[in-house]
């Protein structure tokens, strides 16, 4: 199973990254992978991008917004302490466990 946020690309290369996340073929990677998937019988879907950096993936609580310079999630409602990146991919890997149970898809 492969879970990935639902980022829409060109409105993100207007914003903070510009043209730069453009250039970078990341779209261009996603739309390989889920090709890939679909051949190989690999499960592929897109889940709800907001607020993976902010919700705790140990108990469901919105920590609140980050600077890019905090590497470290810290969960002041049960203690829970990880790197960003690891608890923003947990939180992606949840939300897409739960579609999967639903037996639903955002895409």
């Amino acid at each position: 199973m492969i879970f990935v946020e639902d980022i829409n690309f060109t409105s993100w290369s207007q914003g903070l990254f510009g043209q730069q996340s453009l250039d970078m073929g990341l779209g261009q990677f996603f739309t390989i992978l889920e090709y890939v998937s679909s051949q190989t019988d690999t499960y592929f879907c897109k889940v709800d991008k907001n607020y993976t950096s902010q919700i705790c993936p140990n108990c469901g609580t919105n920590t609140g917004k980050k600077e890019l310079s905090e590497r470290v999630h810290h969960c002041h409602e049960c203690g829970f302490e990880i790197d960003r990146d690891i608890a923003a991919s947990m939180v992606i890997r949840d939300r897409g466990l739960n579609i999967v149970a639903a037996g639903t898809s955002v895409t």
